[in-house]
């Protein structure tokens, strides 16, 4: 089940997609000064992304950046970041924060159309690259 969180659209809108709720909560602490919306898997991302009303709530599907981990249960972070490029068209050109606990070359990352490839453990540079990509 997808988390809307304190939705202001005068704050940039981040979508962070991650099968751990442990990670959903300190990013989502980490990242307090944006409009915050959590998925727990690539399934939910993609709902979230297709559909711009998601149970009761109604809101925009546009997002400023999204943040995925790569390995999740059924859908990983590469083929929410593969759908993201070839199929959403809102969201075509969203930069994608790939998470990771493995070693992954920034090529593939770079490969499936992501701006950035951070280890999950280091909350100070996932927020650091949160910050330059939405302040550039």
């Amino acid at each position: 089940m997808f988390f809307y969180l304190e939705w202001d659209m005068d704050k940039k809108r981040i979508l962070i997609v991650d099968d751990s709720p442990t990670v959903l909560a300190k990013l989502n602490d980490q990242l307090y000064r944006y409009s915050v919306v959590l998925a727990e898997s690539g399934e939910e991302a993609i709902e979230i992304l297709e559909n711009p009303i998601c149970g009761d709530l109604l809101f925009s599907n546009v997002f400023d950046l999204i943040i995925t981990d790569l390995k999740m249960p059924g859908i990983s972070g590469f083929e929410v970041a593969k759908y993201i490029r070839e199929k959403n068209r809102v969201n075509k050109f969203t930069p994608v924060i790939m998470l990771t606990s493995e070693n992954v070359t920034k090529d593939e990352a770079r490969k499936h159309g992501c701006a950035a490839m951070i280890p999950k453990t280091n909350m100070q540079k996932i927020v650091g690259m949160v910050d330059i990509l939405l302040n550039r």
